[in-house]
């Protein structure tokens, strides 16, 4: 009988510094925004507190979160899998979970991808977006609201009705 053996890669985790803000105040940021934020309830929250760093924290961490383009599975992993990949690898990784999917336009079309909060201890500074499949020419690199046709519209996170 064969024996599966399992092993996590060995990640070097990068030094940084965490802040948290509340799930309201995280939310209340998106909506200035204009950004939908769902699932939409007042029965539950998917997280009470979500962590994010500043540029400087963001910069050592976003190389790791992008994804090979050979994953591509059409209608099976596209582009919403690589950014809620990319969202779990960074909670997961780096204990930072305000780095969340969001689906919204580009050149393309509709598309999936990330949009992350930075900041310091007095609160979010503000937002940027990250692309984490390969196979595009800006993947890797934060990049502003607009930029690369980039337009956010929906961001998985828990909204109060």
């Amino acid at each position: 009988m064969s024996k599966i053996k399992l092993q996590q890669p060995v990640i070097h985790t990068p030094s940084f510094k965490r802040y948290g803000v509340q799930q309201s105040y995280l939310a209340g940021e998106l909506k200035k925004l204009s950004l939908h934020c769902f699932p939409v309830t007042d029965d539950y929250v998917l997280d009470a507190w979500y962590y994010y760093t500043n540029l400087k924290g963001w910069a050592k961490i976003l190389p790791d979160l992008v994804s090979h383009s050979n994953l591509y599975k059409s209608n099976v992993f596209d582009c919403e899998d690589y950014a809620l990949k990319a969202q779990v690898e960074c909670a997961l990784r780096y204990g930072l979970n305000s780095f969340r999917m969001c689906i919204g336009n580009m050149p393309q079309g509709m598309h999936g991808f990330n949009i992350f909060p930075y900041g310091d201890e007095t609160g979010i500074q503000g937002f940027m977006l990250f692309e984490p499949n390969d196979g595009f020419d800006w993947a890797g690199n934060a990049f502003k609201i607009g930029d690369n046709g980039y337009v956010p519209m929906d961001v998985f996170i828990t909204s109060r009705r």
